[in-house]
């Protein structure tokens, strides 16, 4: 055990000896973390303008129109034909979604119930119709619901269907005033942001340091320790546990800076340890499977950027992955950062250790896999 501690703790010095690693450790991460959580922090000014045109005006479109008003980052102005013109004419919206007339017979003949004029070009055009697609989702899955409860209660399925919308408004109601009550810390873009960049910036640093693998082989270094009463496994099991206690470390500042700097409120300490330690497993797994498959520090620092920043990207590190078209939001499952990020984003919405049981094992699952395959294949000489 003694070689074991003496092997961590001098990959551990090494590491922490170094001034550029705490840049990369602790600077980088909340520098990201202020400039991506200010940019969206104020929904008003960050938020993405469009008029809206109600052509039906019917309680079914005022529904939808009042889902459409609960999506994050869009905001709608209601005005007719003529002002939605001149508002897109003074680029003061960034497109027109207009609901058609006959919305409900549109969406029981599956028939496009919305139109969304946009100027040519534009960024956030995608991302309009992805979110305006789901709404239309929602409406229709609330109108089957209403019709299929409507044939158990003998009622007109209007009337069942004014009686859901009227349900969900209270159970809405009486969440924001238990929030506001309780005080309880809700998941906005600061939080979102010091765990998104947190994840990617563990990963980095678990990245460089796994190199020490690479370094210990080709410089002969493993060679040399072999001569002495160290074991192979020993080694392994030195350096393993070096490269946790140092994503730990790193993972336990930044959550202690992001509370004081950004007021970021973690969650359930349980919860938030339980979390943190399977990810860092998956982490250091993911480090050491490339660390053992790649010849050179070059190749590891090649693939793994390009692996890390990617998989960042699908698993919602940048971004909310309900903002990504479905087929985006299905290969997200396959990447261990969005399974962090929903782990985390239930616990800082006060869910427990046992309420994160899926991302938890989602994340050790991973860990297996990466763990074995670098484990199995590490070379000592």
């Amino acid at each position: 055990m003694r070689r074991i501690v003496a092997i961590c703790l001098l990959e551990i010095k090494r590491t922490f000896t170094r001034p550029s690693s705490y840049i990369l450790m602790l600077a980088m991460p909340l520098m990201f973390t202020l400039l991506f959580g200010n940019l969206f922090g104020n929904q008003a000014e960050s938020a993405i303008h469009v008029a809206l045109v109600d052509e039906d005006g019917s309680v079914f479109s005022k529904n939808f129109i009042d889902q459409l008003g609960n999506q994050t980052y869009v905001t709608y102005e209601v005005v007719d034909g003529k002002g939605a013109e001149e508002l897109i004419r003074l680029q003061e919206v960034q497109g027109i979604l207009t609901i058609k007339n006959g919305f409900l017979g549109l969406l029981e003949n599956k028939t496009p119930a919305i139109s969304f004029q946009h100027p040519p070009g534009s960024t956030t055009a995608p991302m309009l119709e992805q979110l305006f697609n789901q709404a239309i989702r929602s409406a229709d899955l609330r109108i089957a619901a209403a019709q299929i409860g409507a044939s158990y209660e003998s009622k007109d399925w209007e009337t069942v269907y004014e009686q859901l919308i009227h349900a969900d408004e209270e159970i809405r109601g009486i969440s924001e005033i238990y929030s506001n009550d309780a005080k309880v810390e809700s998941w906005n873009k600061m939080s979102y942001s010091s765990a998104g960049f947190s994840i990617m910036f563990v990963m980095i640093v678990m990245l460089f340091a796994t190199g020490a693998l690479i370094e210990a082989r080709n410089m002969g270094i493993w060679s040399r320790l072999l001569t002495t009463p160290a074991t192979r496994i020993q080694l392994t099991l030195g350096y393993v546990l070096s490269f946790f206690l140092i994503g730990f470390v790193q993972f336990s500042l930044l959550i202690l800076l992001t509370s004081v700097l950004f007021g970021v409120q973690w969650g359930d300490p349980v919860g938030l340890l339980v979390l943190v330690t399977t990810l860092l497993l998956c982490v250091v797994g993911l480090g050491m499977a490339i660390a053992t498959i790649v010849k050179t520090s070059e190749q590891q620092s090649a693939v793994g950027m390009l692996l890390i920043i990617s998989t960042s990207m699908l698993g919602g590190v940048y971004w909310p992955l309900n903002i990504v078209p479905e087929f985006m939001q299905k290969i997200a499952n396959f990447v261990p950062q969005s399974w962090a990020i929903e782990g985390f984003k239930s616990l800082v919405d006060g869910a427990t250790v046992g309420d994160i049981m899926m991302p938890i094992l989602v994340l050790l699952s991973f860990a297996i896999v990466f763990l074995f395959i670098g484990l199995s294949r590490v070379r000592y000489q």
